[in-house]
Formats: structure tokens, C-alpha cells, sequence
């Protein structure tokens, strides 16, 4: 679909999709007249009103695939949102066992990644694009771990065990956050494919078309029709458009327990 779609708030949206549906019929209609012109009906029959329920068939269920793998793709990226926010919230409970200025530092670090992911990754994410400074923030985390582990070889017997238990959950936990937010990115990075785009469209104008062709000597069924028909797949379109891309526009998935997990900290 057009990129400055989704950029809409959701009742622009819903009027764009009805209007480009609309367009789809108009052009429908237009190409039977033209065609009526070209090669006239000379015996004046039509076609039988199952033929209707022939194209409507396939394009309900291609319209359903679609709608599906998007929705599956929103779900996706809600639960890595979910989960990378768990996983850095378990990195803050393992700051709150250590040592004061260990704990200023991962709590330090910790913050880092979530303003970076919160203020800046996120609205980059609508262009398919990810922070470059989150990635470091990942790997700083990751060194700390290290860094526990050299002070556990340093330090007696009790605080030893403490900061080698710490340095492997800080170790899993920032490794649970970079898998939740590879999979976070990956859905973001996803568009329904220029196929499937086009598939439903021709089924549709194909659909138009056979409606035309059912009510050639009936103007008000025809419009009613044609009416109905843009309405209802203008619908479905709208829905489709809204999930497509859930990181971008008025029904994008917000970072709201990252940030809860910022003010709690």
C-alpha cells in the first residue's frame, strides 16, 4: 500500500481506504462500459448471479490470509516487546544484590538502553531502521558481566559466589533482551508482500466487475451494489492497513513497559 498511509490517524485512514476501494470499483465499471462499447451484448443476457459467489469465494479467502499473517506479525511483535522488557527489568533486580557502585554502574547502563530504545529507537523503527548506540549499550552490559566475573575471582569466598551468580544472570538476562529485541526489529522490518497487495486487488476488481456485468439493465441494484461493496472491502482494507505495520502510525505498539520500568527505576 502507499507509505504516507500509515502515517494517518485511523478515521483519515479508514476514508483513504474506502476512497482507493472506490477508485478500484469506479475503474471496474468504467472498463465494463468500455468494453460494452467495444463488443456489444447483442443478445442481451447476463451473467448468472452464482458467478458472484465464484470470484467473491477466492478473494475472501486471500483477503483472510493476509489479514492473517498480519495479525500474526503484530502479535509477534507485541510478545517481544513484552519479553524484552521482562528481561531488562530482571537485569534491574540483579543490580539491586550488588554493591553500591556496582549497582550505580549496571543500574547506569540499564537506563542507557532503555532511554535509547524508548526516545530513539522506537520512532526509527517506523523507517525500518534500528540504534546503533543500543547495540553498544547491549554490549556494555555484556562486558559488565565480565566484569563481575574478574571481581568473583578477586574477592573471598562469600561475596565471590554473590558476583559469579550475578555475572551469569546478567549474562542470560542481556542475552534474553538482544534475542527480544532482534524479533522486535524483525517484525518491525515486515510488510505484506507487493504479490499479495496485488492479488487481492485484481481479485476485487475482478469482483467489480462481475457485479457490473450482473446488473447491466439494473442502475439502482447497480449502485447499490458497487455502494455496499466499497464500503465493505474499503473496511477490510482499512483493517488490514492498520496492523500492517505495527510500529508505525496511530496504532503502533508503544514502549509502555519500557518506560514504566524507566519511572519505577
Amino acid at each position: 500500500m502507499l507509505d504516507f498511509m500509515y502515517d494517518l490517524p485511523n478515521w483519515m485512514l479508514f476514508l483513504v481506504c474506502v476512497l482507493l476501494t472506490g477508485l478500484l470499483v469506479v475503474s471496474a465499471a468504467a472498463s465494463m462500459w468500455l468494453l460494452r462499447l467495444i463488443w456489444p451484448n447483442r443478445h442481451k443476457t447476463t451473467m448468472i448471479s452464482t458467478m458472484l459467489s465464484g470470484v467473491l469465494l477466492p478473494t475472501g479467502m486471500v483477503v483472510a490470509f493476509v489479514a492473517s499473517d498480519i495479525w500474526q506479525h503484530e502479535a509477534k511483535g507485541q510478545t517481544a516487546v513484552e519479553q524484552e522488557a521482562m528481561a531488562v527489568g530482571d537485569i534491574l533486580r540483579i543490580a539491586q544484590h550488588l554493591p553500591t557502585d556496582l549497582r550505580e554502574q549496571l543500574t547506569g547502563l540499564t537506563d542507557d538502553y532503555i532511554r535509547e530504545v524508548v526516545e530513539v529507537e522506537w520512532p526509527l523503527m517506523a523507517k525500518g531502521q534500528a540504534s546503533r548506540q543500543a547495540d553498544d549499550s547491549l554490549d556494555a552490559l555484556a562486558y559488565m558481566a565480565i566484569q563481575l566475573e574478574v571481581l568473583a575471582e578477586q574477592a573471598k569466598s562469600a561475596p565471590a559466589i554473590l558476583l559469579r551468580q550475578s555475572a551469569k544472570d546478567l549474562r542470560h538476562y542481556t542475552q534474553q533482551v538482544d534475542v527480544a529485541r532482534n524479533h522486535r526489529l524483525l517484525v518491525s522490518h515486515s510488510r505484506v508482500a507487493a504479490t499479495k497487495w496485488t492479488t487481492v486487488l485484481v481479485l476485487l476488481f475482478v469482483a467489480a466487475c462481475v457485479i457490473c456485468e450482473i446488473h447491466l439493465t439494473q442502475r439502482r441494484a447497480l449502485v447499490m451494489a458497487l455502494g455496499l461493496f466499497t464500503l465493505g472491502f474499503g473496511a477490510t482494507m482499512y483493517l488490514i492497513a492498520s496492523y500492517e505495520r505495527p510500529f508505525t502510525g496511530a496504532t503502533i505498539i508503544e514502549p509502555t513497559s519500557m518506560t514504566l520500568l524507566l519511572v519505577r527505576n
